[in-house]
Order: structure tokens, then C-alpha cells, then sequence
């Protein structure tokens, strides 16, 4: 929160900024003007979105909602100023309404209508800046905030007399890497999103050195980076190394566009090397992850829990504003990426690892899987923000997403059991026990962990304990087929363990012929265990189960669940139901897990050194070394 004293001496730093800008800036500075008006474009024209998008749209509507404050400012009648909710800040649509207003005032072209909303804007802005409300989330305070009010000092600039152009500075300031050095511990997503703040204080006060600070720190995420950001497999990690496609991924994305559309044609524009790191986390990793127009819910950390996060058709006008920006590596494929998503496209990709975020997809036109395994210094699931309080049962190694449609999880989180998350073996728990245990959120889970990529074929495994459910699991995989295997499965506390194989919407109608149930196009198969169950159910649910930033809004709908009670080990295969690949299961203890793969070869995880016997050939492995022999 800022005192009045910081926002004392930030006005003294802005001034003194506007003074050197005007003194020793070029005048005109061509690229600072040159990014104003690209900004400005793309907000009148559609193609860049505005930081956060406003709840009201009509103008009729937001201006029905204004009353006059004692200052003859403007504020918003149904707005609760004095909620402080972290997440869900009600003070932040009184800034997105105003943006919107400022969009409206720039594309008017009645001369009475225009005046009424630049005089609107101007009191909306007025108000805020007097009132300077503040949130005890630092994102608001140090990132939204400054960002949405560059966005409207930018659109009004011209309207705007010279102390309140500096008193809105100030806000904007509070965003910025030349005001705050302390935000330049900030990495990947929020470094992004601040390096956009600082480039629109840049252009607010006519500061160059303000704008080439903020893009040397994006220079420095188009690295590739060793903890948080771009890896070298095409992954994204944030909040240490934890996998964040979804949620911060997508800022990220967001963020890097709207940076690239504004300097695009200026001096400030980065070589297109510098950016094939970028253009490669879209192609390589955040595509392959999408299943035509979803996201594979297992690579959104706390995002997972939020209404119509899984979906991507927000993301197409980012992506297509990159494909029109001039010097970014592989544009058409990223306009056919961007197309793919608009029309829920499916394409077949085959099988793909991801060494970094250990994660294994299968990605076809009919069949969609994931597979995650793990490492001794990785995080998984996270609660942050009340977002994601159930999340307990997602940290486990060998979590799985298996679709065919792409709608097999959307907005399912009012439903869902998160005790038998699919891929997991666990007890039956309530919400209020899952949420009772120690959050997950920076629990690492020392193991052996492991994988092997071979023409083909892959082979992904971990062993570990977490918190008293110990377990020895591996995934084979071909490019259309899995087998999951399980050995060792133990439990201190002795109660039933079920092995989940999937849980989604239900459809309408399965069959189950012995231990292979067919559902929604998705064939699974029990090769070893007890018996395996099918079932649908009718459940009702609310948003705020798993999710306390989102109001009690009921929901109800059909579940589809199919488990085995688990003894111990267990053998299934999944694929599509029109894929008949043929698995044989050799070995699946503690020690190794082996299987005969469809084409003859054999795939095998060593947890021990040791070897194993087939057919008079005996094969041998390190310990948390995998093979696949030909």
C-alpha cells in the first residue's frame, strides 16, 4: 500500500522526469509517438484488447451507473469502494468502465456526445486519482492498476491539463522500472505485465529512458531461463518451477503482444532472433498442449479453478495481432495456430515430451492425453489467493487428462470430485478433509523420476511418497496409445485406495464389456487389477467449493467416473476407441515396470538396478533409468 509520503516523492520524481524529457528529449521523438498511436490504433480498432476487459460495455449503461461526488468527480453508484477482496476487487471496474468510456470518446464522432464522454472520463479519472484506492493485493496496486490507467492517460492524453497529466503519472508510475527499482525482482508473466506499465509511463511523460528500461527486461524473459519463464523445451514455468501454461502462461502471451504491437515499427522493436525463443513456447509448447480451441486443465495451476479458464478463444485476438506484427518468427504458423482455436480444430500431432515440464501429450484429431511425471525439485498444484483450495489430490506425480471432444472438463470444477483426480491413486475423501491437509503449493516430493524418448515411443515414471501414499507409477506411451502402471501403492492410514482412470462429463451412455468401458469415444482398459468400475452420476455443486474468491452460483450436470479399488498395482490402457493397439504387460513391481509395446519393442523403468526376464532374453537397467530395446 503507498503512503502519502511515496506518492509525495513520486510526484516529485515525475516531475522532475517530465522536466528532463522536455529539456533534453528529442523533440519530436518520433518512436515514443510512433508507440503512442500503434497503442491507440489498436484499442479503437479491436486488435489489441485492453489490459482487463469491462464488465459494462454499452455506454448508455456505464453512464446510468455514474453519480457526482462532493468534488463534482464522477464515481460509480453500484460499485462497493471499500471491498477489499484480493481477487475480486470491485474497485477495479470503476477504472475498466472508464477505459471503455475512453474508447467510446475517441471513436464518437457527434460533437455532443463526445464532450459528454470526455467529460465523464475526465471526472472518472479525477475522482480515482483523488481517492487513490488501493487493494492489499499488490497485483492491483503495482501491475493492473498502473497498466489499465497508462491505457486511458494514453487515450486521453490531449484532453488532459499538465497536473493532471503528472498526477496520473504517478499511478502509472507505481508500475514502472524507473520509479520502483524493487519490481525488478519480478519474473516472467508479472515482469512482462510491468515492463507494459513502464512503456506506457514512457510514453505518458515522453521518457525514452523510461521505455528501453522496461524492454530490457523483456529482453531478459525472451531468454531462456532457468527457473521461472521460457524453458528450452518450449514450456513456461511460474512461482518457482511449476509448470503455469494457463494462468500465467497466457498473461504472458497477452502481454509479449500488446508489447510487440506497440513498438512494432519503431526503434524499439527487437531483432527477430531475439524472439524465436517466444515464437517457440506457442508452437512447441502451449499448442501441442491445446486441443483445439482447450487447454489441457492439468497445465493451469490455480487457474484451473476459475469460470471459463479452460476454454482459448480469448486468446485468438493476441494471437493474431502477433501474426500481423512485422519481425516475429514462424507468423503463419501462428495465424494457423490462431485459426485452429477460432474453429475447434484438432490436428494430428502424435506424441511429444516435455523434458523441462515433464509432461508427456499424446495430441491427435479423436484423442487427447497427458501424463505427468516429475522431478525431486518441482511444485505442482498451488493454492494462492483462497483459488484452488482443493487441489490436494492434483500435486500427486502421474495425473492425466484424457479427451476427445475438448469439453470433457470445461467449467467441471463445481462437480468434481478432487479426491479421484484421473491418473491418481488415493483414498475417498470430503472437500473439508482435502482441504485440511498441509497445502500443497511449495511441497516438493523427493523420488526417483525418469523418462525415455525413443522413434516413437516414451516411457515416463516416478516413484515417490506423498504424505503417506507411496506409489511406483509409469506411463508407456505410443503415438496413439498409453498403458499406466502402478506398483507398490501403499498407504499408512490402511484405508480403501481407488486408482481413478478418468472422471469428466458424462455424455449420455457408456458400455462396459468385462474390464474395457467405452465412453465419449475413449476406450479403457483394466490389464491387471481388481475389477474396474463405470458409473454416471447426477451431482449439484457451487463455484466457491474450490474456488473462495467466486460467489456460491449453483451448478449441476452428469458425472462420468471409472476406477478400480485399488490392492496394490494395477495395469490399464487408454486410447482412442477406434485405436486397437495391443500392450502386453512383462513386469510392474516396486523394482522395474515393463511392457511390449504394439510394435514388438520392449519399454521398461528400472527404480532399483536389476533386470528382468522375456522369452529367454534378459534386459537390464540402472536404477531410475528407463529403456526402450528394439
Amino acid at each position: 500500500m503507498f503512503t502519502s509520503i511515496q506518492k509525495y516523492i513520486s510526484m516529485i520524481l515525475v516531475t522532475l522526469m517530465i522536466a528532463f524529457s522536455m529539456q533534453f528529449g528529442t523533440e519530436p521523438d518520433a518512436s515514443i509517438d510512433a508507440v503512442a498511436d500503434n497503442l491507440t490504433d489498436g484499442l479503437l480498432s479491436g486488435s489489441m484488447t485492453p489490459f482487463a476487459g469491462a464488465d459494462l460495455t454499452e455506454a448508455e449503461t456505464i453512464l446510468t451507473r455514474i453519480a457526482v461526488d462532493a468534488e463534482g468527480n464522477c464515481f460509480f453508484t453500484d460499485l462497493n469502494y471499500g471491498n477489499q477482496d484480493r481477487a475480486v476487487w470491485p474497485a477495479a471496474a470503476h477504472l475498466t468502465r472508464t477505459e471503455r468510456l475512453a474508447i467510446l470518446f475517441r471513436l464518437e464522432t457527434d460533437p455532443a456526445v463526445k464532450a459528454v464522454y470526455r467529460d465523464t472520463v475526465i471526472k472518472l479519472l479525477n475522482h480515482w486519482i483523488r481517492q487513490d484506492y488501493q487493494n492489499p493485493n499488490w497485483w492491483h496496486n503495482k501491475l493492473s492498476n498502473p497498466n489499465i490507467l497508462g491505457e486511458i492517460g494514453i487515450l486521453m492524453k490531449s484532453e488532459l491539463s499538465a497536473d493532471q497529466l503528472c498526477s496520473l503519472a504517478v499511478l502509472v508510475g507505481r508500475g514502472c522500472y524507473a520509479l520502483d527499482p524493487t519490481l525488478y525482482v519480478y519474473t516472467g508473466a508479472n515482469a512482462i505485465d510491468i515492463a507494459m506499465s513502464s512503456i506506457k509511463f514512457g510514453v505518458l511523460i515522453g521518457s525514452a529512458p523510461a521505455i528501453r528500461s522496461a524492454l530490457r527486461v523483456v529482453s531478459r524473459q525472451l531468454d531462456y531461463s532457468v527457473l521461472e519463464g521460457i524453458k528450452q523445451d518450449g514450456t513456461f514455468f511460474q512461482h518457482g518451477l511449476r509448470l503455469y501454461m494457463g494462468g500465467y502462461g497466457i498473461d504472458f502471451i497477452k502481454g509479449m503482444a500488446k508489447i510487440l504491437g506497440m513498438i512494432s515499427g519503431t526503434a524499439y522493436m527487437f531483432p527477430e532472433s531475439r524472439l524465436a525463443p517466444f515464437s517457440a513456447f506457442l508452437l512447441t509448447g502451449l499448442r501441442t498442449m491445446s486441443f483445439g480451441n482447450t487447454l489441457d486443465p492439468t497445465v493451469m495451476g490455480r487457474s484451473v479453478s476459475r469460470v471459463n479458464a479452460q476454454p482459448l478463444v480469448g486468446l485468438v485476438p493476441d494471437l493474431l495481432l502477433l501474426a500481423g506484427t512485422e519481425g516475429i518468427p514462424r507468423r503463419n504458423e501462428i495465424l494457423t495456430y490462431a485459426e485452429s482455436i477460432a474453429e475447434n480444430r484438432k490436428e494430428n500431432r502424435g506424441l511429444h515430451y516435455f523434458e523441462n515440464g515433464k509432461l508427456l501429450v499424446i495430441n491427435n484429431e479423436d484423442f487427447y492425453f497427458s501424463f505427468r511425471g516429475g522431478d525431486s525439485l518441482m511444485f505442482y498444484a498451488e493454492i494462492t489467493n483462497d483459488e484452488n483450495i482443493l487441489c490436494y489430490n492434483s500435486s500427486f506425480p502421474g495425473v492425466t487428462t484424457i479427451m476427445h471432444t475438448g469439453n470433457e472438463y470445461t467449467n467441471i470444477s463445481p462437480l468434481y470430485d478432487y479426491s479421484m483426480v484421473p491418473g491418481t491413486t488415493a483414498v475417498r475423501e470430503t472437500d473439508e478433509a482435502l482441504a485440511a491437509h498441509a497445502g500443497p503449493t511449495y511441497r516438493l516430493l523427493p523420488g526417483t523420476y525418469g523418462s525415455k524418448v525413443s522413434d516413437g515411443a516414451a516411457v515416463v515414471f516416478a516413484k515417490t511418497v506423498h504424505e503417506g501414499i507411496g506409489m511406483t507409477v509409469s506411463c508407456f506411451a505410443t503415438d496413439d496409445a498409453v498403458v499406466l502402471l502402478g506398483a507398490g501403492m501403499t498407504n499408512r492410514t490402511g484405508k480403501q485406495m481407488f486408482t481413478t482412470l478418468d472422471q469428466s462429463y458424462y455424455t449420455g451412455s457408456f458400455v462396459q464389456e468385462g474390464n474395457t468401458v467405452l465412453h465419449n469415444g475413449v476406450k479403457y482398459e483394466l490389464l491387471d487389477g481388481e475389477a474396474l468400475h463405470a458409473e454416471a452420476e447426477h451431482r449439484v455443486g457451487s463455484w466457491r467449493r474450490n474456488n473462495r474468491t467466486l460467489p456460491d452460483v449453483f451448478a449441476e450436470g452428469d458425472i462420468f467416473s471409472v476406477y478400480v479399488e485399488n490392492d496394490g498395482a494395477y495395469a490399464y490402457s487408454v486410447m482412442s476407441e477406434h485405436t486397437n493397439a495391443q500392450f502386453e504387460v512383462i513386469a510392474n513391481t516396486p523394482s522395474v515396470q515393463a511392457v511390449r509395446l504394439p510394435d514388438g519393442r520392449i519399454a521398461a523403468a528400472f527404480f532399483s538396478a536389476g533386470s528382468f526376464n522375456d522369452h529367454g532374453r534378459t534386459y537390464k537397467g540402472n536404477a531410475g533409468t528407463a529403456n526402450i530395446f528394439g
